[in-house]
């Protein structure tokens, strides 16, 4: 039944092909998939794959916004996330910084994290500055890659976001405000709809009809089109895959309808197709985030058992604390906070008293801080 009113859906589109396409020459269509596993667990497989093979297999690309925090969460200590989001950029996908934990450092709701809704009040520059940096250098030392766009938690964000985003090299910005450079060289690449947040068998098809008749508004007016999903509705095992085939059958149509005249694109590509001025190739960007981020080294030997070597780069001097993080979330103090200078630090830490298995080491300064998993072999 769902396949002839596919085809209907197709019918009834064709014969308006000839004539709407002439009005505009291309469809820029991109897939936005935020909040890449979450925490909720009770819904598997966790994995970004069958979602990627779906998009791959139509000629489409995602661009995942993905909260570099999760790579230190339970859930996520068996690796196949790191894995998978390495394999998906190499891929042609793209991995945009959705903030870093999602979690409001004022008020501890999920729902934001730049700016404070309940308390109606942004973080401050240095907070922010402290928590996009610390993403990235998570991003680039667990992925070794840097993200170029970035997505606010929650679209919430001020003046203040824009301004240590452009500072940082940043040179998109996804929000639901309109398409443009919103400061300096930041440009915004917003969204245009989602269809998927209550996707049910009921809504299925009716869905589908809107999405399409609204795709062909928008590429009349504008011709582009951002589609925004949400976990863990990208997850093969929700309601038997009904979101993986509601993604391909639309996709069949856009192709079907539009051929060779709709150009799949991840958020940066799409925002240098539409703005010439826009630039992912920042000369400052590597040095920016290198002068205002901790360098973590990776510790020697690793795996260990039961000495390594730890050694850390500060960009200005500072009071410092190293612990490690257990995957159960419990805290083990190495070094209590004490001051360093600039410049480079090592020592030995010895972890014969714990029991064997992953840790997360954390270097934490009050200006910077930096993280990465290290694993005690018994």
């Amino acid at each position: 039944m769902k396949t002839i009113i596919g085809i209907v859906i197709l019918l009834l589109f064709c014969p308006l092909h000839q004539d709407t396409i002439q009005g505009q020459d291309s469809l820029i269509f991109v897939i936005r998939v935020d909040d890449i596993l979450s925490r909720n667990t009770s819904i598997l497989p966790r994995s970004i794959v069958p979602l990627q093979d779906t998009l791959a297999s139509r000629g489409a690309v995602a661009t995942w916004g993905f909260m570099p925090h999760r790579l230190f969460e339970a859930p996520n200590a068996d690796g196949i996330l790191k894995n998978e989001l390495i394999e998906t950029q190499r891929l042609g996908h793209e991995v945009s910084q959705h903030g870093y934990i999602h979690i409001c450092q004022i008020c501890g709701q999920s729902s934001h994290e730049m700016y404070c809704t309940y308390y109606k009040r942004p973080l401050t520059e240095q907070q922010q500055e402290k928590l996009i940096t610390d993403g990235i250098q998570i991003m680039k030392d667990s992925l070794g890659f840097k993200p170029t766009s970035f997505i606010p938690p929650g679209h919430v964000f001020d003046e203040t976001t824009w301004k240590v985003l452009e500072r940082l090299g940043f040179p998109i910005i996804s929000t639901a405000s309109n398409a443009g450079f919103v400061y300096q060289r930041l440009y915004n690449l917003p969204i245009t709809a989602e269809y998927t947040w209550a996707l049910t068998t009921q809504s299925y098809e009716s869905k589908l009809t809107e999405v399409l008749e609204d795709i062909e508004t928008e590429r009349q007016s504008v011709g582009y089109y951002s589609l925004m999903m949400h976990d863990p509705f990208i997850r093969q095992g929700y309601e038997n895959g009904i979101t993986l085939r509601w993604m391909a059958e639309l996709l069949d149509s856009l192709n079907y309808r539009y051929g060779d005249q709709i150009v799949y694109a991840t958020m940066t590509d799409a925002a240098r197709m539409m703005e010439q001025n826009v630039s992912t190739q920042s000369e400052n960007f590597n040095e920016l985030v290198h002068q205002r981020t901790m360098d973590l080294h990776p510790n020697y030997p690793n795996p260990f058992n039961p000495t390594t070597r730890v050694s850390f780069d500060l960009p200005s001097s500072d009071r410092v604390a190293v612990y490690l993080i257990s995957m159960s979330g419990q805290k083990f103090i190495i070094q209590p906070s004490q001051y360093y200078n600039k410049g480079t630090h090592r020592m030995d830490i010895n972890l014969s008293t714990l029991a064997s298995g992953n840790y997360l080491l954390v270097v934490d300064g009050t200006k910077n801080s930096a993280s990465r998993m290290i694993t005690y072999v018994k």
